[in-house]
């Protein structure tokens, strides 16, 4: 097997995604530096004319060569994607490859800003580059369309390039390796690629999640700030509906991608539950039933909100009286049943068929939300075990998540 080099990755098509995330996410292009030392970029139509600006000149291209060679060294020591000041006085980027010890070596970002542009920032860049001699007015307009970069969020989608990078890697091995494969081994790489794609997948859905976000401490002040006013002004509903809001709140910001205890996600789905019968004014009777054993054990978050938020909005309006919602887990040989049901209107056999089919498949381009979300969801978490079942008969309708006890 020939050594690995980042000529070899940026042929991937997962790659071009993967960079394409990275300058949505942060407006800085992804670049390295090829085996005859030439610059590429990625993607090349949206490299920062800054960068451009100053490596057309040759003093200048030797600064940011021996900059970017400098990080990359860092980088490759910690094996950690690191942010720099360059020697222009921008924030940059390098995201090391290092794979079972191996330097594959390292990917650069372009020129960014952490604060909004200002007259004393260009006079800054102006003075660090003035042996260069630069036109004024051109350098004006290359450093006001420098990207401005939150540090969180740069933060984030440095280390979600840092995964996919090495990750690509490791795939680019793991084929070259498995060429000569037998017929039943080319079906378990075709299931780990599977598991690459979803991985991606579900990384581009956590981050698209981190950029709608407000900032939760400014979100739960405010709201803290209304319950006590609420409070204040004997508005006891009021009161509880921003509590209830805020557990809704707390959990879809603070929790993504990480495990929660399943009375964490009882307690969230209750609350949203509340929120939505106070608007509707219709009512709920909202039921769980879990083992005290149960109580404990970790699940994905987010996991049932989406099963109670399909009820409400496909069962409950068909509902002529109080609407039944129940959650409850019922513990099996080696794994657990955790069921949601509702006492909407059954649904004929073709159609559960027809969903429990859906669910089954690996079609990596299915959607990220509903039931098809928990499906990959659990898929990724639980690759050999977890499952979506749909049930639905005279009683009502009927969702099951099938997840391993170990």
């Amino acid at each position: 097997m020939g050594k690995i080099s980042l000529n070899d990755i940026v042929t991937l098509p997962a790659f071009e995604e993967a960079g394409d995330l990275f300058y949505r996410a942060t407006g800085m292009t992804i670049s390295f530096y090829d085996e005859n030392g030439k610059v590429v970029f990625y993607p090349a139509e949206e490299r920062c004319d800054l960068c451009h600006l100053i490596q057309n000149n040759p003093i200048g291209k030797e600064r940011c060569q021996r900059s970017d060679r400098e990080a990359a060294e860092r980088a490759l020591r910690t094996g950690k994607a690191i942010a720099y000041t360059c020697h222009a006085g921008m924030t940059d980027v390098v995201v090391p490859v290092v794979v079972a010890g191996e330097r594959i070596g390292c990917f650069h970002s372009g020129q960014s800003l952490d604060t909004p542009q200002t007259s004393m920032g260009y006079q800054d860049v102006r003075n660090r580059l003035s042996d260069l001699n630069l036109d004024s007015e051109v350098l004006w307009d290359a450093y006001n369309k420098v990207s401005v970069v939150d540090s969180r969020k740069l933060d984030v989608a440095m280390g979600l390039m840092s995964i996919i990078c090495n990750h690509l890697v490791e795939g680019e091995i793991a084929i070259r390796q498995e060429r000569a494969l037998t017929r039943e081994q080319r079906k378990l790489r075709k299931a780990a690629e599977e598991m690459v794609r979803l991985e991606r997948d579900l990384r581009e859905m956590e981050l698209k999640l981190l950029q709608a976000q407000v900032n939760p401490h400014f979100l739960f002040n405010a709201l803290n700030l209304i319950l006590g006013q609420s409070m204040a002004e004997s508005a006891s509903e009021t009161a509880h509906l921003v509590g209830e809001l805020a557990t809704v709140l707390r959990a879809s910001l603070s929790s993504v991608g990480s495990m929660v205890t399943l009375m964490d996600e009882i307690e969230n789905s209750r609350a949203y539950v509340q929120i939505f019968q106070a608007r509707f004014g219709h009512e709920i009777d909202f039921r769980s039933h879990i083992p005290e054993d149960l109580r404990a054990f970790t699940v994905p978050s987010l996991i049932l909100q989406p099963l109670v938020e399909n009820a409400l909005i496909h069962g409950f309006p068909k509902c002529e009286n109080t609407f039944h919602l129940q959650i409850e887990a019922v513990p099996h040989d080696g794994y657990m049943e955790i069921i949601v049901m509702d006492n909407g209107p059954a649904m004929t056999k073709k159609s559960v068929s027809d969903i429990n089919a859906s669910l089954k498949r690996n079609d990596h381009e299915s959607k990220l939300t509903g039931l098809a979300g928990v499906s990959r969801r659990l898929k990724y978490y639980y690759p050999k075990f977890g499952e979506v079942r749909v049930a639905s008969d005279m009683n009502g309708f009927r969702v099951s998540l099938i997840i391993p006890m170990r």
